[in-house]
């Protein structure tokens, strides 16, 4: 919800005039220390005292150097100490982007357990409960640590954040069949203390099947909104491809025409209001966006469902998210200090 407030308003008006009787706000996550003031009086205005909103502690914004690690600290100390109406307070993490080197990974995880072992500390007491600290690493070792650590002091709720990074600045989270084993691991790892896992950052709908095939909990995603700043829209299973075809080019994902949209939105049973009329769907950004986030809830409704989806019937190639398990699955001892 860090985003423009016209955005927002927006949004949320076409929402509720769709009379959809699900609510995609349901479960919100916000970052309030890089937020504008005007959207955090928008998050005050529509979700103070209500359930289901994560803040989110702001290590993106250590990752790309607009604020050091120590500053992030108190602030966010600050913040959280003066607002109890969250459900989930995410601790400060400290990313160890694909660029670094094997120690400087080690470091960044140490210093995430560490600081995050003080950050609850000098939390309010009442908050502790719900404190959501974040899983950093590498190595089975690294998300091990992390896992026994947070488990160690109280956690119910523990995310993970070390997705593979690429783009400008390591912008943008990459599934990478590294971080899917860690996902694996992690959550195997997290049952042995009863933890429910969070996944930062997930960006399109094709590789949710994976995430609930691992028995994820929950994912939040932005990406919803943001690709259709680039003209990209997504159906259910499906990931993006331009509408506008005026980024197709530098982003890649290809580009729709009006009749193969028509035939995939036929395929995948989807409808929403948003894309009935295809030209406005093209030509407007906020309904890409909003369209967007209806593809996301039907592809969450179809899983929770128990239904499945095969795009080689209809002419598509199977998503490659579907081959990072094709390995020799990982062996768990339950009764074992180490996997």
């Amino acid at each position: 919800m860090t985003a423009r407030v016209d955005d927002l308003r927006q949004i949320w008006r076409l929402w509720h005039a769709s009379y959809d009787g699900r609510n995609p706000f349901a479960r919100t996550i916000f970052t309030p220390l890089f937020a504008r003031k005007t959207v955090l009086n928008f998050m005050v205005e529509h979700f103070k005292g209500k359930d289901g909103v994560i803040f989110d502690s702001g290590g993106y914004y250590v990752q790309q150097s607009v604020v050091s690690y120590e500053s992030l600290f108190q602030r966010l100390l600050a913040f959280y100490r003066e607002n109890d109406w969250a459900s989930w307070y995410v601790l400060p993490d400290y990313v160890p982007v694909t660029s670094l080197s094997a120690v400087e990974v080690q470091n960044r995880v140490n210093a995430t357990i560490s600081v995050a072992r003080q950050f609850a500390l000098e939390m309010p007491e009442a908050l502790r409960s719900r404190m959501l600290p974040v899983v950093q690493g590498h190595t089975r070792e690294q998300v091990k640590d992390c896992v026994d650590n947070y488990a160690d002091m109280g956690a119910t709720y523990i995310g993970f954040g070390s997705f593979g990074t690429s783009g400008d600045n390591n912008s943008i989270n990459a599934v990478t069949k590294q971080a899917i084993q860690m996902i694996e691991f992690l959550k195997h790892h997290a049952q042995k203390y009863g933890l429910k896992v969070h996944l930062f950052g997930v960006g399109t709908p094709n590789v949710l099947p994976l995430f609930y095939e691992l028995g994820i909990d929950s994912f939040d995603s932005s990406c919803w909104s943001r690709t259709a700043g680039y003209g990209n829209v997504y159906l259910p299973f499906i990931g993006r491809k331009s509408i506008t075809q005026r980024m197709a080019r530098e982003i890649g994902g290809g580009a729709y025409t009006q009749a193969r949209f028509s035939e995939l939105k036929e395929a995948t049973s989807h409808r929403c209001p948003f894309c009935e009329d295809y030209e406005t769907l093209k030509a407007n950004r906020i309904y890409q966006m909003v369209h967007n986030l209806y593809v996301m809830l039907d592809t969450v409704d179809a899983l929770n469902a128990g239904k499945t989806f095969i795009p080689e019937l209809i002419g598509l190639e199977e998503s490659r998210y579907k081959n990072y398990r094709k390995q020799p699955r990982i062996k768990f001892n339950p009764g074992a200090d180490h996997e």
